[in-house]
């Protein structure tokens, strides 16, 4: 990997790595372990020179995911979405997460409001792929959600960028 990437396509190799370990564990591929483990060490390598490892970052993600625990099942705007067929869906995902997000850090003292978007959408999407038929449009969801929130990506850039995130995120 290049030093070069942009915070999109860092992004994207963090998400895809979300992705296919969520993937991995709903079981509905024909995927082979072999496969994931030369995904997972060729792709998604380390950059020695930047310290950028999807996979390590999809995992803070996913720890970060895991401080969420709202019930998404019964929420409404969820099943809307799930429901969605529109090319309007990656929008009307960032208003889910961006709803659900605010409303957690207002009612967490200390929560800031970045922390809880990549909570909620790093769970949001996690319970999109439970939910639907999996495929790879799904990944531009969490993705875009991501890269078109100024407050977030403001954050994680004041982290250091993506590759200094683990050390911003503690427990709200």
């Amino acid at each position: 990997m290049k030093d070069s990437m942009t915070f999109e396509e860092q992004t994207e190799q963090i998400v895809e790595a979300l992705f296919t370990s969520l993937f991995s564990k709903k079981q509905v591929s024909q995927v082979t372990d072999r496969c994931l483990k030369i995904q997972y060490e060729g792709f998604f390598e380390a950059d020695s020179a930047s310290n950028f490892n999807a996979v390590h970052i999809a995992n803070i993600l996913r720890s970060l995911g895991d401080q969420y625990n709202a019930e998404l099942e019964g929420e409404q705007s969820v099943q809307a979405l799930i429901a969605e067929k529109s090319k309007a869906k990656p929008k009307k995902f960032s208003e889910v997460a961006e709803s659900l997000s605010r409303t957690w850090s207002s009612q967490t003292p200390g929560l800031e409001y970045e922390r809880a978007f990549l909570a909620v959408a790093v769970k949001l999407f996690e319970y999109f792929i439970k939910k639907t038929v999996v495929g790879s449009g799904q990944i531009n969801l969490l993705a875009e959600a991501i890269n078109t929130n100024a407050e977030v990506r403001s954050y994680i850039e004041r982290q250091g960028g993506w590759a200094n995130l683990g050390s911003g995120v503690n427990n709200p």
